[in-house]
Formats: C-alpha cells, sequence, structure tokens
C-alpha cells in the first residue's frame, strides 16, 4: 500500500490506512531531515514493531513500540 507517497509492506497483523498514516507522520516528525522510502510494520500482541529506509542515506532504522504501556520498577529516579 502507498501512504504518503510512502511504500507501506504489513507483515504480520491487520492495519487500518488510518493506523498506518498516524505511524507514518510520526516517524516523518521524528526524521524531519530525511525522506522516508519504505516503511514495514509487524504487530505482535504486545509490540508494533517498524522497520524504515530513507531516500538520501542506505540505511535501515528498527523501532519497536509497545502497544500497551508497562509498569517498570526503578531502581533510580522513583
Amino acid at each position: 500500500m502507498l501512504v504518503d507517497n510512502i511504500r507501506v509492506a504489513i507483515e504480520n497483523g491487520t492495519f487500518s490506512a488510518d493506523e498506518a498514516a498516524y505511524y507514518i507522520q510520526e516517524l516523518k516528525h521524528s526524521t524531519k531531515r530525511f525522506t522516508l522510502k519504505k516503511v514495514t510494520m509487524s504487530r505482535t500482541d504486545s509490540y508494533l514493531d517498524l522497520r524504515y529506509s530513507f531516500n538520501e542515506i542506505p540505511f535501515e532504522r528498527i523501532r519497536r513500540i509497545p502497544l500497551a504501556r508497562v509498569h517498570e520498577e526503578r531502581a533510580v529516579n522513583n
């Protein structure tokens, strides 16, 4: 599927076009210097894996986003 002229591949899970567009906008906001070329999305029960590459550089970035908030026990700054 194409979202905002970016090739989007869904490997696992179901995504609506609105969900895909939301994550594309978030990636564009965090990577303003580069143009997104391709985004691959894979969803499990608790995580969303995003793999994306850019037109300008031959580099692929992998980001894992937790879908549910996990309570962390921290040893510092409680």
